[in-house]
């Protein structure tokens, strides 16, 4: 004697087994988008070095020490406050690069920081100037809004530099 009974799958069921193959598909996507969003590297430039050399690009200060950036590349960003900034190529290798910042007035003193470009979405490197403001050298594709959200200033489409902020006195 059989004993085999035969089912059929009635619509609802074929209607819960679609939506879980689209609600699985879906997540598999989405979870896909969000890993390639987080974990691959976007490709970054500093645009600024391909351009010509101006008057203004000659930084005024001796160089002579730093032997980490390639001085007779580096480019003009921008004065904040009392602070010039210049970005230059590294002599590390191709896609590394050099954030200089001098006082307007040339004292001789001036400050130098240099790293690897790896995301065009990330800060590229950090100074704090001779003032004690903290200035970014970042990647043309980096996206200011928050920082300038926060109150920093773009000063140069790969610098942002954040103001100093008032010290608060206290009264007794």
């Amino acid at each position: 004697m059989d004993n085999h009974r035969s089912y059929r799958v009635t619509g609802m069921w074929k209607l819960i087994i679609a939506f879980a193959a689209v609600v699985g598909v879906g997540t598999c996507v989405a979870l896909g988008f969000l890993w390639a969003a987080l974990f691959v590297v976007q490709p970054g430039s500093l645009q600024v070095l391909d351009t010509a050399p101006a008057d203004q690009d000659v930084p005024a200060g001796d160089y002579a020490s730093l032997t980490d950036a390639r001085m007779e590349g580096a480019r003009f960003l921008g004065t904040y406050s009392n602070s010039n900034y210049f970005a230059a190529p590294s002599t590390y290798d191709e896609n590394s690069f050099c954030l200089i910042t001098e006082p307007v007035a040339d004292d001789g003193v001036w400050e130098a920081t240099c790293n690897r470009l790896i995301d065009g979405r990330g800060v590229l490197t950090s100074i704090s100037d001779t003032e004690g403001r903290w200035a970014i050298l970042v990647p043309d594709q980096f996206d200011h809004g928050e920082l300038e959200a926060e109150g920093w200033v773009s000063v140069h489409r790969n610098l942002l530099v954040q103001p100093m902020m008032r010290q608060v006195e206290e009264t007794p």
